[in-house]
């Protein structure tokens, strides 16, 4: 695991997130006029289509989500390294 300042400021991003849970899922956008979303933490960009850093895999909000499933993005990283400390419960696909 990283350093506490690392972890910190990814924390206070992905606060909307505490105790969710999430589905690990190929990346598809949320809607026709969004072509890309981030990581709700770290802010990493997933998207559809290529590039450098692009993710096409991540963990991603569930029906039972107020805004609906695949809204919000987590990146694989930020789950691992902050999932105890935000209370996110991974869903099977």
């Amino acid at each position: 695991m990283t350093g506490d300042s690392e972890i910190q400021w990814r924390l206070d991003n992905a606060r909307h997130l505490k105790g969710v849970r999430l589905r690990l899922q190929p990346y598809v956008r949320w809607s026709k006029e969004w072509d890309h979303d981030h990581c709700a933490a770290c802010g990493i960009e997933f998207a559809e289509f290529g590039g450098p850093d692009i993710q096409h895999e991540g963990n991603a909000t569930c029906d039972d989500y107020p805004r609906g499933a695949r809204y919000e993005w987590v990146c694989v990283t930020c789950f691992v390294d902050l999932k105890n400390e935000m209370g996110w419960t991974a869903v099977d696909r």
